[in-house]
């Protein structure tokens, strides 16, 4: 018997462009709260990012952001945990990115930093424009994010930033030596935590905790980032735009996130069963 869904955003919950909720996986998570059922988010992107999606799912539950590296509950902003990367290990990291030339940013618990807008910054920024104040991205645009942390500001991931799939490659290689957890969360993407931290981390926090029973959930994703929770819950679904390794280790696959394959698999598959 699930009651709980946790949910991937980019690639799962949203549209592809990533600025929206499907119309299907709206209505129908919408529904799902309201019969008294759970629903989590788990992303990649800094919560502070998804502020809109938040509010308009209605979550009351906490959030698993940061692949992991942030659990913060927004019905009293408290955050219940976090996975801070050391800085000698942000210097070492970024002196790798800096000799490949690849971009960056730094995701923390109070905003997004980065060398110039470009990459997520740019998207964020260009949705800021667009939102209230209280949903805007925080963005600070700087080529020294070290002597912009501020006290108690902690840095959780680092994202590197590339087109080029055999530079995106040749940051893995490289970062395979340290003693990190480096994985894709987007097709030009590398995010970039402590060893140990993904979603499924994440997600065994919350069951440790008593916010859910692994045993009642189903766990929905589409890339690399996402597979460690697609094992963990009882039920894992890979979208169909899913890369191949989700959707090997998924126990089922659904249709695509821009046909609301995350809607349809728990109409058809979880509601009715």
């Amino acid at each position: 018997m699930i009651n709980t869904i946790v949910t991937d955003m980019d690639g799962t919950l949203l549209v592809t462009k990533g600025d929206q909720i499907e119309a299907n996986n709206k209505a129908v998570l919408l529904d799902w709260q309201k019969a008294g059922k759970k629903l989590f988010l788990a992303t990649g992107r800094l919560d502070l990012a998804i502020l809109p999606f938040i509010h308009e799912l209605k979550i009351t539950l906490p959030v698993i952001s940061c692949n992991g590296g942030l659990v913060r509950d927004f019905s009293t902003g408290e955050i219940l945990y976090k996975s801070s990367l050391a800085r000698e290990t942000i210097e070492a990291v970024l002196a790798v990115l800096s000799e490949l030339e690849v971009d960056y940013h730094i995701y923390t618990t109070e905003r997004i930093l980065g060398p110039s807008n470009t990459g997520k910054i740019a998207f964020f920024n260009e949705q800021n424009k667009q939102l209230p104040e209280n949903e805007q991205v925080p963005i600070t645009l700087t080529k020294t994010p070290l002597e912009e942390l501020g006290e108690g500001e902690f840095p959780l991931k680092i994202l590197a930033v590339d087109e080029d799939e055999n530079k995106r490659k040749k940051v893995k290689e490289t970062l395979a030596e340290f003693d990190l957890s480096v994985m894709s969360s987007g097709k030009n993407l590398v995010d970039i935590m402590n060893k140990g931290i993904d979603k499924a981390h994440g997600l065994r926090y919350l069951a440790e905790h008593g916010y859910l029973d692994l045993a009642e959930t189903a766990a929905f994703g589409d890339n690399e980032n996402d597979v460690g929770m697609i094992e963990l819950a009882e039920v894992g679904v890979a979208m169909g735009n899913g890369i191949e390794l989700a959707r090997e280790k998924a126990d089922f696959v659904t249709t695509d996130n821009d046909a609301g394959g995350l809607a349809q698999f728990v109409r058809d598959e979880i509601l009715k069963g």
